[in-house]
């Protein structure tokens, strides 16, 4: 990684100086000697360190396998914790269900603040340690509890832990080809490397140190993310409902009643239309077909982000097992519109690279009475989305939205000469805005990474951070930050929010775009 181009903004001038002028990795030196640890992921290790297997220093213990009903009189229904309670650093310890236990159960299962849980199935390996009271809770046999038997660190663990986790050790110690399981046994006989008891508490408290001002930095870039969006929104709003004229950058000369009870006054040449008389709406395969390593990309809710289709988490299905007869191929132009869950009405436009990918669950619109971008940029504005789409998705328990629904939809249409000046516009208009955002964004991963490698470095002893943690105050003014609620992803952060005056440090809107 280029340190100057990555970690160093516009100019010289550093996107993030008190992250980096604290932990660049050049005022850390290596150990004085190393010896070969004798294992594959690990290479040398500080040669005062030891490599012993986990079950040596660490106590672990699989959880109780499900319980649904009681067995006698004395059992009791307590709640438990399962694998997706459990994610990097973090364990959320709500909506927790229930099963039957006995009292010995919940002695030899139960969990206390301090515990440092991992998964057994799924993403073997995935760990966090409980920091939150509470009672008469246990685990599924998903997990393991995890308890030094010595002078023994849980924090150290859980940061070793993740360094293993980046070098994909635990995909091949979980053989991932069948189902993939991190049993007691493999976990037992993972070798891992291990300071003296102090050193390990310096370790824990320099990464501490350091993890609090990465993940505040990111989340004041977060922050920073919102306010653009927020702004790119706005300005879509204004062309898109007719508030300005953007071939004159003024209000329309006149304006006439929506005929709309909820919408405001339109401009007067435009027409109020229901989305149907203007998109033909089909549904996608409500079952994937298998999937192919070469088959076609399967366009689904996850691909579908803020009126762009991204890659994550993409998947690619056989050919030949899509139906025919289906209309499942999705064509350049037409706009994928998510049918539930938390992306509900979110929608994008298939660029000319996903031409001929398959649609998965979600609804698929093809524009025929009207530029197909138009519709696509009115489809991200809160007169549809929120003020209609939003609402008609929670009249049921879960948000499901159907076609329907969508179809019923008000749509606000100007002449097909204004609605492409209104794209040109805000193409125009916006491409500041997405420059920032896709920089900001890139800001934060080289965080990420940044930090996934100082956590690999500094757990197996390439950096010696003694003098480093033995220099830091004793009370960190980060330390009382609400930062516990932080999801990290395979030791990535994904945050929330942070205080509006840390992103103003880093930028202000007015300066860093120009619309």
């Amino acid at each position: 990684m280029n340190t100057r181009d990555d970690v160093f903004g516009r100019g010289d001038r550093p996107v993030a100086p008190t992250v980096v002028n604290m932990m660049m990795t050049s005022a850390l030196k290596p150990y004085p000697a190393y010896k070969d640890s004798g294992v594959q992921w690990l290479g040398e290790v500080p040669a005062h360190w030891d490599v012993p297997a986990v079950k040596k220093h660490y106590a672990i213990q699989l959880g109780k396998m499900l319980q649904n009903k009681p067995n006698n009189r004395a059992d009791v229904e307590v709640p438990y914790l399962k694998a997706q309670h459990v994610q990097w650093f973090h364990v959320r310890t709500t909506d927790a269900p229930t099963m039957w236990a006995s009292g010995t159960d919940i002695d030899q299962f139960g969990i206390a603040p301090g515990d440092l849980l991992v998964c057994e199935g799924g993403e073997g390996g995935r760990c966090g340690i409980l920091k939150q009271k509470v009672g008469g809770y246990i685990i599924q046999n998903a997990l393991h509890r995890v308890r030094p038997r010595d002078q023994n660190s849980n924090d150290f663990l859980q940061y070793v832990m993740s360094a293993i986790a980046t070098t994909g050790w635990f995909d091949a110690l979980n053989d991932k080809a069948t189902i993939a399981h991190f049993t007691r046994e493999k976990f037992g006989a993972l070798k891992i490397p291990l300071p003296p008891f102090p050193e390990q508490t310096a370790i824990v408290r320099f990464l501490d140190h350091a993890d609090r001002r990465i993940r505040r930095y990111i989340r004041a870039k977060q922050k920073l993310i919102k306010l653009l969006e927020e702004q790119k929104k706005a300005i879509i709003h204004q062309a898109v409902t007719g508030q300005i004229d953007v071939r004159t950058g003024r209000p329309y000369p006149a304006y006439k009643d929506s005929g709309v009870e909820w919408l405001r006054e339109i401009p007067k040449y435009w027409e109020s239309r229901r989305f149907k008389t203007v998109c033909r709406i089909r549904y996608g395969l409500g079952q994937p077909p298998p999937e192919s390593p070469n088959g076609l990309p399967l366009i689904r809710a996850t691909n579908v982000e803020r009126g762009r289709i991204i890659d994550k988490d993409l998947i690619y299905v056989d050919p030949s097992a899509v139906p025919a007869g289906r209309e499942a191929i999705l064509k350049e132009k037409e706009i994928i519109v998510v049918r539930s869950g938390a992306y509900t009405a979110d929608s994008a436009m298939i660029p000319k690279v996903y031409d001929g990918a398959v649609s998965g669950y979600d609804m698929v619109v093809t524009v025929i009475g009207a530029q197909p971008e138009f519709v696509v940029m009115a489809l991200l504005c809160t007169y549809l989305r929120d003020d209609q789409l939003i609402i008609a998705s929670t009249r049921s328990a879960q948000p499901h939205l159907n076609a329907e629904e969508l179809g019923a939809s008000v749509l606000l249409l100007p002449s097909f000469s204004e609605q492409t000046a209104i794209v040109e516009f805000l193409d125009k208009a916006t491409a500041a805005i997405d420059t920032s955002i896709s920089r900001t964004y890139r800001q934060m991963e080289v965080l990420h990474e940044y930090r996934t490698r100082l956590i690999a470095d500094v757990v197996t002893g390439k950096l010696d951070v003694r003098e480093a943690a033995a220099a830091l105050p004793e009370v960190d003014p980060l330390a009382e930050d609400d930062l516990d609620g932080t999801i990290h992803d395979g030791g990535n952060s994904n945050l929330g929010e942070l205080d509006a005056e840390e992103s103003a440090e880093e930028y202000t809107i007015e300066k860093e775009v120009t619309v």
